[in-house]
């Protein structure tokens, strides 16, 4: 079969719902099939033509696919979809209990995902110099839908930021939680050298308070 295809060279050039239906139709296939399906969403070609395709142009192309998907992308606070553009939450600590409550709900599920962009991005209303800010958060329904279209390496890149920034937060938790222990253990020993068994509970109920933090 003799057509022109575009292949992108760019993980921009995807969209973030195409990853999302990538996910959804490769999931549990493999071999020539997930091959197949691989170059069918990501360049956009009926499967009825893909498998007309030759097997070498299909693999070749689902390899280059797989491997830009993969690549590491960077966080960027801004992008377009057509003319309007959209920015990350200007200050995350003042994200209100309903952004925290949804963006908690959706950022692990590869479907909710768009519902997890809607939460971290919205249209920029104001731009003064490099600052700027956003419209107003009214549930992710408002822009969910068209998250599905901005650039995947921009929501990629916002949710390696979000996670690395959450694993720091966790990190700074249990340095804090240790230095604590550490304190309560000293002030046990100074009670009392011979008795281990406060400096056992201690420890316990420290563990514990954190295991509960990290789930």
């Amino acid at each position: 079969m003799k057509a022109t295809i575009t292949i992108p060279d760019n993980i921009n050039e995807i969209s973030l719902g195409q990853y999302q239906r990538y996910l959804t139709v490769t999931e549990g296939i493999e071999g020539e099939f997930l091959a197949q399906r691989t170059v069918e969403v990501f360049c956009g070609i009926p499967f009825s033509n893909v498998i007309l395709m030759s097997h070498k142009d299909v693999k070749e192309i689902s390899q280059d696919m797989v491997e830009l998907v993969n690549k590491d992308v960077e966080f960027k606070h801004r992008f377009k979809i057509q003319s309007q553009e959209f920015g990350f939450m200007p200050d995350m600590e003042e994200m209100t209990s309903g952004e925290f409550a949804d963006l908690c709900a959706y950022i692990g599920k590869p479907e909710d995902m768009h519902k997890a962009m809607a939460v971290m991005f919205r249209p920029i209303t104001k731009t003064i110099g490099d600052k700027y800010d956003i419209y107003p958060y009214n549930g992710s329904k408002e822009f969910g839908d068209l998250m599905k279209f901005m650039p995947l390496g921009v929501a990629l890149g916002a949710m390696v930021f979000f996670l690395n920034l959450a694993k720091d937060l966790v990190n700074a938790t249990h340095l804090s939680i240790l230095q604590e222990m550490e304190k309560e253990i000293s002030q046990d020993k100074q009670i009392s050298q011979k008795d281990g068994d406060s400096i056992r509970t201690s420890i316990l109920s420290h563990k514990e308070k954190y295991s509960n933090l990290i789930e």
